[in-house]
């Protein structure tokens, strides 16, 4: 792949920033979009590399117009990652789901040659029956979570955009992300500094597949370069459950006093329906309803053979993950 002027959407984000800063690595001229560049806080690390620093919102197509000029690749990134709001509709699902087709739409218009499209394993689903490892087949076509929703139809929709107007399109289906240089917590890397913090005196009933950032951004750019990729691609190093991030963590980290029980499922739920009442209040859950059903008391598998075949993806050890997200949590953001 020749295209050598790429666009990040949300370039800010955990995934974007680690992808912008290997597009950067790599010799790549990168257009980071933001939000606002007036948020000097949100930007800071963004400006400290080499890019082209535009302002885009993904539910105004002007701006996705004038920043996708002369550009030659798009890596569409830009989402909102949480599992709960008050109004689920306008601030996780339209952002994602009409975000997502107003940014390919844009990129048709431009002439973009290729365009890299970030959904998620929410958009496949947690495992198959008794338990079979998830591919890129699998869709998670009943949730009602509004995250997992929103990425499904997004990338549904992306999808058949594209087949209609023969645009060159791949997918990268991370799991959680984890790894340094984020800049705020996610969901995913909360969790590490609740336990760096002695905030969390049980686990809740879950399992999770985990994926380094530079691997994600590492898979988005093979993706990009490889003229031969198509179609959807799993992003996951492994699935732990709750026990088994624990041990890792001890022997990283022998002087923490981690959790050692799993919150039994009736006590999940009723504290999620406790979180959603609070809500009425003023206050932001913690756990909702619909996170309860959707992610935990499940079993995860994923196989990402596809990527390591196609793409040469092959991801770092999750252990030397984990140590650079605590380390990075230490260093950035306590």
């Amino acid at each position: 792949m020749d295209g050598k002027n790429v666009l990040v959407t949300g370039a800010n984000g955990h995934v974007g920033y680690a992808l912008t800063r290997l597009l950067v690595e790599r010799g790549y001229n990168v257009r980071a979009s933001v939000r606002n560049k007036n948020d000097q806080e949100k930007i800071l690390p963004l400006s400290k590399l080499d890019v082209d620093i535009v302002e885009l919102d993904l539910m105004e197509p002007k701006t996705i117009d004038s920043a996708m000029d002369g550009i030659d690749g798009l890596f569409q990134v830009a989402a909102v990652y949480k599992s709960w709001a008050k109004n689920p509709e306008e601030e996780i699902i339209n952002p994602s789901i009409i975000g997502g087709i107003n940014a390919l739409k844009s990129a048709n218009r431009a002439g973009v040659q290729k365009v890299i499209f970030t959904s998620s394993t929410a958009a496949i689903g947690r495992s198959g029956p008794n338990g079979r490892a998830l591919t890129e087949d699998d869709w998670n076509s009943t949730s009602k979570h509004p995250y997992s929703y929103a990425k499904t139809e997004a990338e549904k929709r992306a999808w058949d955009y594209a087949k209609n107007v023969g645009m060159n399109l791949v997918v990268i289906n991370p799991t959680a992300v984890i790894g340094p240089y984020f800049h705020r917590h996610t969901p995913s890397t909360m969790l590490f500094d609740k336990l760096l913090k002695g905030e969390l005196k049980a686990l809740p009933p879950q399992t999770f597949g985990y994926v380094d950032v530079r691997d994600v951004a590492l898979g988005h750019l093979k993706a990009y370069e490889n003229n031969h990729a198509e179609g959807r691609h799993i992003l996951c190093t492994s699935c732990l459950d709750g026990f088994e991030l624990m041990s890792i963590i001890q022997e990283l980290e022998p002087e923490l006093d981690l959790p050692k029980k799993i919150v039994p499922m009736w006590k999940m739920k009723l504290f999620a329906r406790l979180e959603i009442t609070r809500a009425m209040f003023g206050h932001t859950p913690r756990v909702s309803p619909e996170t309860v059903k959707e992610y935990m008391n499940k079993i995860t598998n994923y196989d990402a053979n596809k990527a390591k075949g196609t793409l040469g993806w092959n991801p770092m050890e999750l252990k030397d993950s984990i140590r650079d997200t605590i380390n990075w949590i230490k260093q950035n953001l306590n």
